[in-house]
């Protein structure tokens, strides 16, 4: 049996806005101030655990949660445990953007646009995804953990994708454990 460290991402730009897409659209939004606490309290809670894999969300906020929580490891990115597509903080960016900034990190199973299911779009444009297919990544994502020999896994993802699991939505920076 694995044991699957479920961590929602700190606050994000998104999170602290009364509005998410109005007045002002948070493509792939940051962390805030507060967000990099909650991160560094988390890490403190997790210090003692050894993980033999870690696996990230390539949005921003889990990005930058991950590289926090987890200074100096590398974490396998992956595109399928991103947050619902229905706001503009869920709208991603392309793989060569995200490695300038995150210069550490494996952005080549990346997909040009991997947050709308790999379909070209106008990367502005949010194409909002119904609640089927979180399902189908989630069953997709467990297939993968599957194939994996790892006892103690850390995963970075979003309060949506997370509660399909969990049952509930996870604060910012909250973590599951998830027995599977």
């Amino acid at each position: 049996m694995k044991k699957i460290y479920l961590i929602r991402h700190a606050e994000s730009e998104a999170n602290a806005a009364m509005d998410l897409d109005n007045p002002t659209y948070y493509y792939d939004a940051k962390i805030t101030k507060k967000g990099e606490g909650q991160a560094l309290k988390t890490r403190e809670r997790l210090i003692n655990i050894k993980f033999d894999t870690y696996i990230c969300s390539p949005l921003t906020r889990t990005l930058q949660t991950f590289s926090i929580i987890f200074p100096n490891k590398s974490p396998v990115i992956e595109p399928l445990i991103r947050e619902h597509l229905f706001h503009s903080c869920d709208v991603g960016r392309q793989p060569d953007l995200l490695k300038t900034e995150f210069k550490s990190f494996n952005f080549s199973n990346l997909n040009k646009y991997w947050w709308n299911n790999d379909k070209i779009i106008n990367e502005k444009k949010i194409v909002k995804e119904n609640f089927n297919d979180i399902k189908i990544r989630l069953e997709k994502f467990k297939m993968s953990l599957n194939k994996i020999e790892s006892e103690t896994v850390a995963v970075v993802s979003h309060g949506t994708f997370l509660s399909q699991v969990t049952g509930y939505m996870l604060e910012n920076c909250e973590h599951f454990v998830w027995e599977y």
